[in-house]
């Protein structure tokens, strides 16, 4: 990846996982403290795929001014953005619409683009399911494919912002 940031914080979010998964096969997944584990790793996973892509997208600002730096900041980088497909095109719409649709056609040419594209939707629905004060379904197991089918959409992102 390009961005040093995003790569470092996907790191530290996969490292965090593999410490789960071996607490939870210590414990057995029908310990109680399992769906709490899950929960976290639900808020962890989707706050790394949210924090990258608007990372990527601000970093590549960083040689300008401090005004649009600071505008930046304030409008994208430090609001609250599900990480949703949606929401990664219209913000790299607003940036560049050649990215965006540069985006959109790496995507698609993706064999396994339905898959990474229900991951991202599912962990964003289970985010916004625990936020809200409900109870996700996923697994903690899902939630660890969720987020690596996640990482392949910040990658498209990594690679065409420049």
């Amino acid at each position: 990846m390009n961005n040093i940031s995003a790569q470092e914080s996907i790191k530290a979010c996969e490292e965090e996982l593999n410490k789960i998964s071996k607490l939870i096969d210590g414990m057995g997944k029908m310990s109680n403290p399992v769906p709490f584990l899950t929960k976290y790793a639900i808020i962890k996973s989707c706050g790394t795929i949210e924090y990258c892509f608007k990372t990527i997208l601000s970093d590549v600002h960083q040689n300008q001014t401090d005004q649009v730096k600071r505008f930046i900041d304030h409008m994208f980088r430090n609001s609250s953005i599900n990480p949703s497909k949606d929401n990664i095109c219209k913000s790299l719409e607003r940036f560049d619409e050649k990215w965006n649709e540069e985006f959109k056609k790496k995507l698609k040419q993706r064999a396994d683009v339905k898959k990474i594209e229900s991951s991202l939707k599912s962990l964003n629905s289970a985010r916004n399911t625990f936020a809200h004060g409900g109870h996700p379904s996923a697994s903690f197991e899902n939630v660890v494919d969720y987020f690596n089918d996640s990482v392949e959409i910040i990658k498209i992102v990594d690679a065409i912002v420049r």
